[in-house]
Parts: C-alpha cells; structure tokens; sequence
C-alpha cells in the first residue's frame, strides 16, 4: 500500500532562500500484498520535510487514509503545508496507527520498521512555488507469516509521479465505514469497461452477465443482488473509457467494500475468425472495491473487465481490473453515444423541401421546408450561391435563370441538411416532363 506525499518541485539546485513554498501532501499505495486486505488504515499525526543544509520542520498532519482506495496512480492529499523554500533530501513519516482487516474478515497484524517511516528523496521547493510530492508506501507480508510490513518507495515517490487525487472523508479524512448507515437509498448506475490487454485479438468478445452482487462493509455475508435479465456485452466495443450502462439499481445508502459480477457464458471470436477459447476463474467475478452511496444520491461506478493471454497457450482469461475500476473513473458511456447518432441522423432525415407549384425559367420559384410535418422558419436555401431564408410558413422565393433547365437548391438548418429538385417547365407553360402541366419534382435529405 502506498501512503503519497506530494511536496514542491524538481531538484533544480536551488540555494536554501528566506522565501515560502507550499508542499501538497499526498498518501497513495504501490502494489504488494494489498490484495489480501479489505481495508488498510493509517494515522499519519506528523510529516518531517529535512533541508539539504540539515534543518528540519516537523507539521502536523492528524489524517488517516484507507490505502486499499490509493492503489496504483490513486492518492490522497494529507495538507497543503507552507515551508521554507530551498532543496531537501528527506521526508519522515510519523505513523501514530495501523489497522488492517484481511479480505476473509480476520484483523491483520501489520507493523513498522519504527514509528516514523523514512524516505530519502531530493526535492526542491522554490520560493512562492507550489510543488506536489507523492510519499509512496507499500504493504508487503513478512515470509511465510501471517505477519505484514509498510515500508516507503522511493522509486514511487517525489515530485514527477502522476497523482489521480481520491478524496476521503472529511472527519480524519478515513472513509466511512457503513456501520452506522441508514436504511435511506441511493442510486448506483452500473457501468460495465474493458482494460486493453489481449483485447485486439478479438474480432468481438461477448459476456453475458445475469447478476450484479454488492457486499457491505462491516458486515460480513450481508449481500445485495440484482437480476440484470443476462444482458449480453461485447468487451471490444468497450476498450478504454468506453462503458455501457448494464443497470441502474436502487441501493440501501453505505459503503460497499465487494461488488460482484455474475458471468453464465462467454463467446470470443478473434480477428482471423477462429473460435477463442476464454475461461472465467469462476462463474463469479470479484472484485473489492470501495464504494459510498449516498443517501438521496446517485453515483456512477466502473466494473472493468479485461482479457488476458494465457502464456502461449492459445487461451484466454477474463478478469476484473481494480485500477480501472470504481467510482472516479472517466466514462465515455457509447449507448448514449449511439442515442445521439441516432437522433441526428432522424432529424437529418425529418428535413425535406419541395417546389411550391410550377418551376418556370426567368420567374419566381417557390420553395416549401419542413420538418415534421410543420413548416421551418429561418432555414438556409441555397441558389446559385445565393442564400434565401425562410419565412414563417417555411418559404423562400427566388428567381430562376432564364435560361435554367432544372433547379436544384440545398437547404440547411440547425446541423441538418436537404435538398429539392425540379425541371423546368417549357417557354409555353406545359411541362418539361409530365402530360398535364405541372413539374416533375424530387428531394431527398442529405445527413449533415
């Protein structure tokens, strides 16, 4: 687990000056053995920032962050702190508590090389700077014990590591933890993505999921499921931001620890048009993530699935990824997308023009636009690179050269496009290509 510190600055060789710089600090976790905890809580009551020339200033920071929720890029900020600016070399950590709880519900006994956490990391804070300093921290477990360690990584922390900022409560800044959450309910929209792996071999990917499991935190085996009607997603489509929204449920307000996924078949063709061979590690997927409904809210969360390549064995496995999962994740929702093209290509088709009456050559022509069986006012017809606009009943006038054959006009509004047709009637009044005297017209809409 890592605990991110964000502080100021490249070292740019700065001298030590009499100036201020603010320090934004951060907690974040580097995989180790997160996995095997539901939560993982730390106090941090004091950081250390030591000057290349030995002083030191010693703030107080009175935070605890859960580190299950600051895995990977994830941090939280711990306190925008103003010190003296000038080049450092150390960061201490002081960590007044640790309280871990395994994913099988048992108390995890984690220690400390000693109470502060030392980081040996060269940063520079310049005067009237505001720099952002990742203190990264990692849990590993001890051999073959039951017994686990935090220890700083320096290879994870400094002023150049790229920060998802995760907020956490307010109060002590650790994330609630359910036990007192009332019966009042939420709204949770249930998105379903895919994290690239071996996903381009696939020509398409289908998995079809019939139940959506959310567990409580605190309370062990208290479990909500909800039947989703075994909708079938194909994991190509959703590379990516790209998510479809699988259902929105109404849920009991709290925090959530486990959200399961419930997967009866899976169907894979790869690109040469070979059947795939995709295993699931189990009929359900699990994944332990944090998640806060609110009450009288709703919230938007991630279930990210990918598909890896088993050695070169020619199969696949499909499992979910925690990283790319949760409820601070970018959406690019493509039903919605779809919706849109849709829209635009009815109101594209819902425009049309026609020729009022006969079409003579050296007189007035008519043009009717409408859409929806109503007339268009204000929309664009376009003669012979001249523009008319359209009156109240959707009408434009305009001359016809007198030595014009046929007459085609273009018509636009709002995004969308048209346009109409008609030949010209002879010198003598008949028509150019009908028995009885009137034009012959066509129009067709044009997508914009």
């Amino acid at each position: 687990m890592a605990a991110l510190l964000v502080l100021a600055g490249c070292s740019t060789g700065l001298d030590p000056g009499s100036g201020t710089g603010t320090v934004n600090f951060y907690m974040s976790d580097q995989p180790g053995a997160i996995e095997e905890f539901d939560h993982l809580n730390v106090t941090v009551d004091e950081v250390t920032f030591v000057r290349a020339d030995g002083n030191q200033t010693t703030k107080d920071a009175n935070a605890t962050v859960d580190l299950t929720r600051l895995r990977g890029s994830n941090a939280s900020l711990i306190e925008e702190y103003d010190v003296e600016s000038g080049d450092y070399t150390k960061v201490f950590l002081s960590v007044e508590a640790v309280d871990g709880t395994l994913t099988n519900g048992s108390s995890a006994d984690v220690k400390l090389p000693s109470e502060k956490l030392q980081l040996n990391q060269n940063f520079t804070v310049g005067d009237g700077e505001e720099v952002d300093f990742v203190y990264d921290v990692m849990v590993t477990k001890a051999g073959g014990s039951a017994m686990y360690v935090l220890r700083p990584v320096a290879s994870e922390s400094g002023t150049d590591v790229e920060i998802d900022e995760v907020e956490m409560d307010t109060d002590r800044r650790v994330p609630a933890n359910g036990t007192d959450a009332s019966a009042e309910q939420g709204s949770l929209n249930f998105y379903v993505s895919d994290e690239k792996n071996a996903i381009n071999d696939f020509e398409h990917l289908n998995a079809t999921i019939t139940k959506v499991g959310f567990q409580r935190s605190g309370e062990s085996g208290n479990w909500t499921e909800y039947d989703v009607d075994n909708r079938t997603v194909d994991l190509t489509e959703l590379k990516g931001d790209n998510a479809t929204l699988l259902e929105t449920f109404d849920i009991e307000s709290g925090n959530y620890t486990k959200v399961f996924v419930h997967v009866s078949a899976v169907n894979g063709t790869l690109t040469d048009g070979s059947s795939a061979d995709v295993k699931l590690p189990s009929e359900k997927l699990q994944l332990n993530e944090n998640v806060r409904v609110e009450e009288n809210a709703t919230v938007d969360f991630v279930y990210d699935i990918t598909v890896v390549k088993r050695g070169n064995s020619g199969s696949y496995n499909i499992k979910p990824v925690a990283s790319e999962s949760g409820t601070d994740i970018p959406i690019d929702d493509v039903d919605e997308r779809a919706d849109d093209d849709d829209d635009d290509e009815a109101d594209d088709a819902d425009l049309s023009a026609e020729f009022v009456g006969n079409v003579s050559a050296g007189e007035n022509a008519t043009v009717r636009v409408t859409s929806g069986g109503g007339p268009v006012e204000n929309a664009t017809v376009e003669y012979n690179d001249t523009e008319y606009t359209t009156d109240a009943d959707g009408e434009a006038t305009f001359a016809v050269a007198e030595n014009a054959s046929e007459v085609e006009v273009s018509v636009t509004f709002d995004g969308s496009e048209a346009e109409a047709e008609a030949d010209v009637a002879a010198e003598n009044g008949g028509a150019a290509d009908s028995e009885n005297g009137t034009a012959v017209y066509a129009f067709q809409p044009v997508a914009a």
